[in-house]
């Protein structure tokens, strides 16, 4: 976790402001649903430097309205909202406040909330503000979501401030489609709101804002009963694409709902084929050792043999990366062993000698407490601080995290993992071995239930845990260990990381006759199109926005 220290005073703030074609964006879209309304109230919770005041002075919207209140906490960018309203001419005023502190106590309502809510972690949140924001979220009953970013009590505060049938359109943060804290949101969003609008973009398109972006917008319901969970999506990458989805509010993510509707019924439809199962019916995935310190605890040969801690040393795959294929030997180990990777986690149980009667192995543990790791929370909880609960080696290996897709391995070194590599064991009912679901596992269907069920962090890393493991879509195929050996030269072999995933659809249709080629075709598709989503981070222009 990153601490305030080393945090740029512009990413404290959330302070990124606004594109102007998102800004035109979002009046556009707030145009259609106000249907010529005059006299509006407009509600601006984050004004930054004044980008949607600008904007409304130069549009048809901005002759409509009646008043701006607008609220900034930082005095030098207040100042310059204050400037821009007054060039304006539109009657309003600009606070500097800190809005979730403005927020308390104020009654009246808004026909209209615009804005970029601050985009700022937890860890930088003050203990006020997350009081705040818990307060705004147990209000509206979206209990412990609002405080993981700024940007989720800000949001909620607008739209609830509006009249029923008031409108709002926001510059969100994309993680509002995937995100766990986010889900009670777009809960309550479908709950309380209507003629719900994302507009999404191709990564990259605003290099000055750090994470990805959508524009959400939408009008408050008049009751629950007046509610819609009808989302129209529109997608600007290339000219413009749209759909619409009736959107569940059990979803855990909306990931799938980027699809066509095309495709969510081909990925729907395969589900429900027969010798397509869940993941979790088969194996179970689930977190390996937390040590608390790996830089200590998980060293390389050399550290072993110069602190002679070789009887408390257990064979360790520390990253997936060095298990290229789809199984791990004892053969390869002992190559990794051989190299400054920290091949080893060192484990000192109840049942092997104590470390502080040696020499070298106590000097060891000295220099763990001169450094202060028994300080540590996870170490300090421990008798000794040193005794690492080590779990056992699974079957199979996973990494929590990965970057185009995610790979199991046969563990057949019977290697220990850090919480960075799930471990997988064969559940006793299942007529399936560890080979069958390392070599039928890095198929298409099985990606694409990847993408849609897991979440994106910076940069497109793609996080699974392991419930998400579980639900993944997967072909129950007793033959597939005929075809681990073949596949697993591939991953070795082939410098295209797509040849592997190529080589396993060719067999599907084998283990499931009822995969259609042109089902096939719709999933290989989707799923591209979400890889690419979360992967590409380019810098182009942002070209042809069609509304």
């Amino acid at each position: 976790m990153r601490t305030r220290d080393v945090v740029s005073a512009e990413k404290l703030r959330g302070g990124f402001y606004s594109p102007d074609v998102l800004v035109d964006l979002c009046l556009g879209r707030s145009s259609e649903l106000l249907r010529g309304k005059q006299h509006v109230r407009v509600l601006e919770p984050s004004a930054g430097d004044g980008a949607f005041i600008r904007g409304l002075d130069r549009t048809d919207l901005g002759r409509a309205v009646a008043h701006v209140e607008a609220v900034e906490i930082f005095e030098s960018e207040a100042q310059k909202a204050m400037e821009a309203l007054s060039r304006s001419g539109i009657p309003g005023a600009v606070h500097i406040a800190n809005v979730l502190e403005w927020n308390q106590g104020r009654s009246g309502t808004f026909d209209l909330a615009l804005g970029n809510p601050p985009y700022v972690r937890f860890q930088f949140v003050s203990l006020e503000d997350k009081q705040r924001a818990l307060a705004i979220g147990n209000q509206l009953g979206i209990t412990g979501s609002a405080v993981s970013n700024l940007w989720i009590p800000v949001f909620l505060l607008a739209v609830e401030r509006l009249a029923a049938g008031g409108v709002f359109s926001m510059i969100l943060p994309t993680e509002f489609l995937t995100g766990v804290s986010a889900g009670r949101v777009r809960a309550w969003l479908l709950a309380t709101t209507r003629d719900l609008t994302i507009d999404l973009f191709k990564p990259g398109s605003f290099p000055a804002v750090l994470q990805e972006v959508l524009v959400l917008t939408g009008r408050k319901a008049d009751s629950a009963q007046d509610a819609s969970k009808t989302v129209r999506f529109f997608d600007h990458n290339g000219g413009t694409h749209q759909w619409r989805h009736e959107v569940s509010p059990a979803a855990k993510t909306w990931t799938s709902y980027l699809l066509n509707p095309e495709q969510e019924s081909a990925l729907t439809e395969c589900a429900r084929l027969e010798g397509i199962t869940r993941l979790g019916s088969e194996v179970r995935f689930s977190v390996s050792t937390v040590t608390g310190a790996n830089e200590y605890f998980c060293v390389d040969t050399a550290t072993v043999e110069e602190n002679d801690l070789s009887q408390w040393a257990l064979p360790l795959l520390p990253r997936t990366r060095y298990a290229p294929g789809l199984t791990y030997s004892k053969e390869e180990h002992l190559e990794l062993a051989d190299t400054t990777a920290a091949a080893w986690m060192l484990h000192f149980a109840a049942d092997k000698p104590v470390p502080t009667q040696y020499s070298r192995a106590g000097s060891y543990i000295a220099t763990g407490e001169t450094a202060e790791l028994h300080e540590r929370f996870k170490c300090r909880v421990r008798t000794p601080w040193y005794r690492v609960p080590v779990v056992q080696p699974g079957q199979l290996l996973m990494s929590k995290r990965s970057n185009l897709f995610p790979r199991v391995i046969v563990n057949q070194a019977g290697v220990v993992t850090t919480d960075t590599i799930y471990r997988g064991h064969m559940l006793p009912t299942s007529t399936l071995t560890a080979n069958d679901v390392a070599a039928s596992f890095h198929n298409s269907l099985t990606l694409l239930s990847v993408e849609t069920d897991g979440r994106s962090f910076g940069g497109g890393v793609l996080e699974l845990v392991p419930s998400e493991v579980a639900s993944l879509l997967f072909p129950a195929a007793p033959a597939a260990h005929k075809e681990l050996d073949k596949l697993d030269r591939i991953a070795r072999t082939d410098p295209s990381p797509e040849a592997l995933i190529e080589a396993t659809d060719r067999l599907l249709p084998q283990w499931i006759p009822g995969l259609t080629p042109d089902l096939l075709h719709l999933v290989q598709e989707a799923r591209h199109e979400l890889l690419q989503r979360r992967t590409v981070r380019s810098h182009g222009k942002f070209f042809g926005l069609e509304t």
